[in-house]
């Protein structure tokens, strides 16, 4: 066996489980202060979860609902449909809105 690429190997290894190791907990971090935050709010305040999550969507600009629509049709899209008839069809269909429009 090659000594210097199994040391090379177990360095990369090594350093990439560190790297693995310190973005764990990172997000356990993040995630137990998240948590402390939004149950601080509701015992204090009386605020729940959901009212929390919807003002940050407002922010963001982004509705959840759009959001998990998009999710959930995300790997549908352009999807090739093996019925020749409706393929056929559709192809008749763009060609003559083309011809009509004239584009």
């Amino acid at each position: 066996m090659n000594t210097p690429l199994v040391i090379g190997a177990l360095i990369v290894s090594l350093l990439l489980l560190w790297w693995l190791l310190s973005v764990i907990k990172a997000s356990l971090k993040t995630a137990f202060l998240v948590v402390a935050v939004v149950f601080a709010l509701q015992v204090f305040t009386g605020i729940g979860p959901q009212q929390i999550f919807n003002q940050v969507g407002q922010w963001m600009g982004v509705s959840f609902n759009r959001f998990t629509t998009w999710l959930q049709t995300w790997g549908n899209k352009e999807k090739f449909d093996p019925d020749g008839k409706k393929q056929s069809l559709v192809l008749i269909i763009e060609l003559a809105t083309i011809f009509i429009n004239g584009d």
